[in-house]
């Protein structure tokens, strides 16, 4: 089986929790969207299923306008190798080892799958992939969630579920944050191009990392990526706040923060609010922020 390096280091580090207590399950209330808990249940209600089961499950899970198959929501499974075990869908891919299946940007979903499902404390999680929709021709984000299983053959397997467009979650900016974040401690300043890389878990939805001096410097820039010392002290949102300041003014205080700002979203005339996670961390014997941020609808306002 042929794993980058950059995978092998992030094998315990993709999409985690700041805790690092075991979880049977994941908690539901984190999730804003009904939408996000749904998927979220139904993938772990097909992992009880085919615990319990096994491979006479499948009739089930391929049964067309079922709870288990109903248009592009379908259950897919693979086990810790690479090796399709079933796929109501794409059934030319059940027997095939897929480890090499990449999505539009080269993000390897299928050694993603397998590093959720073997972790020992969190065997559940995210992957934010470019896929097209059936009959589409150009991708979409689909959001992928993936648990670890147990068969009733003893082995393990990566169940999971996927959906197009869903909304972003706060919970999916911080885990990629704090991940992102454990990276920059290990690697340093190795560990920058890995962040912009739209082939790597840190990239989905278009969104993307930075890295900030205390100073106010960004040592990894979205806007230009190919620069990097830029100051964005002085930045101000559309209703003239400091962001930059107010952030690096509350990270005196704090490991990690969450702070809000106006801005206008691609292709909207008017502002909207922005929620911004960031926290931070040692590096090269020195200490930096590493943050992203995410529009938030209006229904999350509150809690910033």
């Amino acid at each position: 089986m042929k794993v980058s390096k950059n995978l092998c280091v992030l094998s315990f580090l993709i999409v985690i929790s700041c805790t690092n207590s075991p979880k049977p399950q994941e908690d539901m209330s984190q999730y804003r969207y009904q939408e996000t808990r749904d998927l979220v249940s139904f993938v772990n209600d097909a992992a009880t299923l085919f615990s319990a089961k096994g491979n006479d499950a499948f009739t089930e899970f391929g049964k067309h306008n079922s709870k288990w198959f109903t248009g592009t929501k379908y259950i897919f499974i693979y086990d810790l190798t690479g090796r399709c075990v079933f796929h109501p869908v794409s059934k030319e891919l059940v027997g095939r080892n897929m480890l090499d299946m990449k999505d539009m940007n080269g993000k390897p979903i299928i050694q993603l799958n397998m590093m959720i499902a073997s972790r020992a404390t969190k065997p559940y999680g995210w992957i934010h992939c470019l896929w097209a929709e059936p009959g589409e021709i150009f991708p979409s984000w689909k959001n992928i969630y993936i648990k670890g299983v147990k068969g009733p053959d003893g082995k393990k397997y990566a169940i999971g579920s996927g959906t197009y467009n869903i909304r972003t979650e706060i919970p999916f900016v911080v885990d990629i944050v704090d991940s992102a974040a454990q990276l920059v401690h290990l690697a340093g300043k190795e560990a920058y191009p890995q962040l912009l890389d739209k082939a790597s878990v840190f990239y989905f939805n278009d969104s993307y990392l930075f890295v900030l001096t205390l100073n106010g410097k960004l040592l990894v820039d979205p806007s230009y990526p190919t620069k990097t010392g830029r100051d964005v002290s002085d930045f101000r949102d559309y209703a003239g706040h400091y962001t930059i300041r107010e952030l690096l003014g509350k990270l005196k205080k704090n490991d990690f923060v969450y702070l809000s700002y106006m801005w206008p979203a691609p292709g909207q005339p008017n502002p909207i609010k922005k929620m911004l996670y960031a926290r931070k961390v040692v590096s090269d014997n020195d200490t930096v922020v590493v943050g992203s941020s995410l529009y938030l609808m209006e229904s999350i306002w509150k809690k910033f």
